[in-house]
């Protein structure tokens, strides 16, 4: 049965939304796929809040349909998929080894703030379609 968790994460101070973008597909990515080689989740998907434009602070606000701002500090929601939470125990471990722990931690310097990063563990997935829908 397939295993997922939920992360939130908030990019630096001073970096606009399309630098972050950019960068976490870009090299972040590929820096993480490289490094977790064959223990890298079944799928990484990663959800950019909408923040089309500077607010007047500089702020990229989100586009808000329910709640308010403050609701969304966070930039992006990526949902990661293993095979099983022992995969997802390897891949996190992977992750805080010496040598590889420094070389992602100097990149997430580059682009978003980890002490503002949130992960939380999914419990039962359900998906309704409407009877034109396509799951995309």
């Amino acid at each position: 049965m397939p295993f997922k968790a939920l992360l939130y994460i908030t990019r630096k101070a001073g970096t606009t939304p399309t630098e972050f973008r950019n960068h976490y597909e870009n090299v972040h990515m590929p820096l993480i796929k490289g490094l977790a080689g064959p223990d890298f989740p079944l799928s990484h998907k990663r959800y950019y809040l909408a923040r089309p434009a500077p607010g007047e602070d500089d702020t990229y606000p989100a586009v808000v349909l329910m709640g308010s701002q403050t609701d969304f500090s966070y930039d992006a929601v990526t949902e990661v998929t293993f095979g099983s939470e022992e995969a997802m125990k390897v891949f996190f471990g992977r992750r805080m080894e010496p040598g590889t722990k420094e070389i992602i931690d100097a990149d997430e310097e580059k682009f978003l703030e980890s002490s503002k990063v949130r992960a939380v563990i999914l419990g039962e997935v359900n998906e309704t379609l409407g009877e034109s829908s396509t799951v995309g």
